[in-house]
């Protein structure tokens, strides 16, 4: 029986020495800003993420560099907190604690990188 041998590729490993597929700059743009809703009859201020409600699902494969940029377009600071994931104090999120906060018509960039796969969130901190 005749067998051919495939080429070994070469895979990436990241410093825990797991499996890296990934390796690429993804860059998110958000835009903060105020916006009227109206659920129950009576208009009432809420805060949109690029135009929504909700803020959109971040998609990035371990390895990735992460690029999300915080537009704030509100009347006050903002910012934005991530939970579970891991990546350099100083872009943690939160103002005045471990980040600066956002100032009304500022842009912040989060920076860090994909070190874990995994389903996390995120939520804003604002009126900070």
């Amino acid at each position: 029986m005749d067998m051919k041998m495939s080429k070994k590729k070469e895979v990436k490993t990241n410093d825990n020495g797991k499996i890296s597929f990934g390796g690429k700059t993804v860059r998110y743009d958000l835009y903060v800003k105020d916006t009227l809703v109206n659920f129950t009859g009576k208009p009432a201020r809420a805060i949109a993420t690029n135009g929504k409600l909700q803020a959109p699902t971040l998609y990035f494969t371990e390895g990735d560099t992460a690029e999300i940029y915080l537009h704030n377009m509100l009347k006050e600071n903002a910012g934005l907190h991530w939970h579970g994931v891991i990546l350099p104090n100083e872009m943690d999120g939160v103002p005045n604690l471990t980040t600066k906060e956002i100032k009304p018509g500022e842009t912040h960039l989060y920076k860090f990188k994909i070190s874990q796969n995994g389903t996390y969130w995120y939520h804003s901190h604002e009126g900070t």
